[in-house]
């Protein structure tokens, strides 16, 4: 195919000056080089024509490649896991079902005897009833005595008897409870100058107890109300003649407005009588109105306690009477995660003191000493519970508070060997810091220690006698091959101060350390024997002043389950 002559043409020119601008840049690059044009002689022809093949056309559609088949079919395999998870086992039974399966024998009833050094003699049986959908009752006994003491022999030995028989049920809504109690205590004023020669009925105090207990419990958890009602009735005495009676009422209700939403309210009332050189009637009251909202990520609770007696306060103060008093109380909870707990708050409140309490701390009190309740003006306290993996949890914790009328035992003015008791004419602050680590593997330990930091701000009293600043609870129990229990424990207390004020003296006690170990072996399944190591160190502490602890106690018996 030929061009045209116009286009021809316009080709042509445009050839001539392309070639004529490369001989000229060629021209000018060797005048670069060389400095001088050397003579040469172009000829450009005219009369050529220049002709193009004509092009050549395909239509035809471009042919798929062969496709090469595989040498080999690919294959899958399929693996099959069998998982052996532990069965859902639903809350609920279907009617007139049919269990071929007999239930296992309740072996919780059981009686213990052993015997130690000292003169020691241990008692104790529990007999209760066997499994029963609608009721059950129980009989406690347990006697532990010795003979002998840590000095004196038979002057400083003790012994503590208490019986309990009671019983529950059970109608689907609601559970009754009941049970009466008796106890009996023996001790003696040990702690007299060794100079004197004095026989045991002369230094002998004798306690014994008796209480009624009554109460009705709604247990049904699917209600939107609850509420719960209990009395008990104390009688408390001494050989001395030195009376108590006590008849305490509990009564709380409970609403849930939604599942986010509660109300609540506790109340207590107390009518006693204490008797002494005198008779005393001492009334004591308090309610505690809540009202909590909770999610899953925290927990909130705001309310009151509202308190108040009829103490006589003049024993102490100019002040006949406190009155009624109101309480506030808030308390927020904080859940960052399921194994993290964050709280803290507000609260104050008035708390009941009794005779029998008193005597339950420190049995050698003398006669007719001040009793009064303790008013917890404020308290601010917050903490943190972290429940971590394997077993183990973590807890620590602070608090400080303004406390009235916070009772201290000291050596009696008249009798080094009677303790009375002295309280602060303000208020005293306290400051407690504690932690706590927890940590149990099923059938193998079950470990928690924790240690507690006490500071006190007094006004009047120069110490805070017989309260520790320091003090140290480790607690053990292991399961080191089959059959076999042992038990650490290990107690430290630290920081005490005694004043005996029968001398004016001022006394800075020793620390306490006491450790004790024990061992249960089962002989098979009715019979086990035990070895129990007290006071392992020999070390004869005083927690009270004048009155040192034994020294290392063994004792050792048998337990038979049927």
């Amino acid at each position: 195919m030929q061009i045209p002559q116009e286009k021809e043409g316009i080709k042509m020119r445009d050839f001539r000056y392309i070639i004529t601008l490369v001989f000229g840049m060629l021209a000018f690059t060797a005048f670069g080089q060389q400095g001088e044009l050397e003579e040469s002689e172009i000829v450009i022809r005219k009369d050529r024509k220049i002709t193009l093949p004509p092009a050549t056309r395909n239509f035809e559609k471009i042919p798929q490649l062969p496709v090469q088949k595989a040498q080999s079919q690919q294959t899958y395999t399929f693996h099959e896991y069998v998982l052996s998870l532990t069965p859902i086992q639903p809350n609920f039974r279907a009617v007139n079902l049919a269990i071929n399966q007999k239930e296992k024998d309740i072996t919780g009833n059981y009686f213990k005897l052993g015997y130690g050094n000292y003169g020691t003699l241990l008692g104790e049986a529990y007999l209760g009833s066997t499994r029963n959908p609608n009721y059950l009752y129980n009989l406690y006994i347990r006697h532990r005595s010795s003979a002998k003491g840590p000095v004196f022999d038979k002057n400083s030995g003790d012994s503590k008897t208490d019986v309990v028989l009671g019983g529950k049920f059970f109608n689907g809504k609601n559970t009754i409870s009941g049970d009466i109690q008796y106890g009996e205590r023996k001790v003696h004023f040990y702690g007299y100058n060794p100079a004197l020669d004095l026989t045991p009925d002369l230094v002998e105090r004798k306690f014994n107890s008796f209480t009624a207990r009554a109460g009705v419990e709604k247990t049904a958890l699917d209600e939107v109300t609850t509420y719960h009602f209990k009395t008990d009735w104390d009688f408390f005495r001494d050989n001395f003649e030195a009376k108590e009676s006590r008849f305490n009422f509990d009564l709380g209700l409970g609403y849930k407005f939604s599942e986010e939403l509660r109300f609540k309210v506790g109340g207590q009332v107390t009518f006693s009588s204490r008797e002494d050189t005198e008779k005393i009637g001492r009334n004591f009251y308090n309610a505690k109105p809540r009202l909590e909202y909770a999610t899953n990520s925290f927990k909130v609770s705001v309310g009151a306690n509202l308190a108040g007696d009829n103490d006589d306060l003049t024993q102490i103060t100019t002040a006949a009477k406190d009155g009624f008093k109101v309480y506030p109380y808030a308390r927020l909870d904080v859940n960052p995660t399921s194994s993290i707990n964050i709280y803290g708050g507000y609260q104050g409140d008035l708390e009941y003191n009794s005779f029998q309490g008193f005597a339950s701390e420190n049995a050698f009190l003398q006669r007719d000493f001040i009793l009064l309740n303790t008013d917890k003006e404020s308290d601010i306290f917050a903490g943190i519970n972290l429940d971590l993996t394997n077993g183990l949890r973590l807890n620590a914790g602070l608090s400080m508070a303004s406390i009235q009328r916070m009772p201290f035992f000291t050596n009696s003015i008249t009798d080094s060997t009677r303790f009375e008791v002295l309280y602060d004419n303000d208020a005293v602050g306290r400051t407690n810091v504690y932690g706590e680590v927890v940590f149990e593997k099923v059938e193998n330990v079950r470990s928690g220690l924790r240690f507690d930091f006490f500071d006190y701000t007094l006004n009047a009293l120069a110490d805070p006698y017989h309260k520790p600043q320091y003090q140290a609870v480790f607690n053990n129990i292991f399961y080191p091959i089959k059959n076999l229990k042992i038990t650490a424990d290990l107690y430290y207390m630290g920081g005490l101060i005694g004043l005996n004020r029968e001398s004016s003296t001022r006394v800075e006690m020793d620390d306490i350390v006491d450790m004790n170990l024990g061992g249960d072996y089962d002989l098979n399944e009715k019979i086990s024997v035990f070895l129990q190591f007290k006071n392992v160190f020999g070390k004869e502490y005083e927690r009270y002043l004048n009155y040192p602890s034994r020294g290392i106690q063994v004792l050792g018996g048998i337990t038979v389950s049927f």
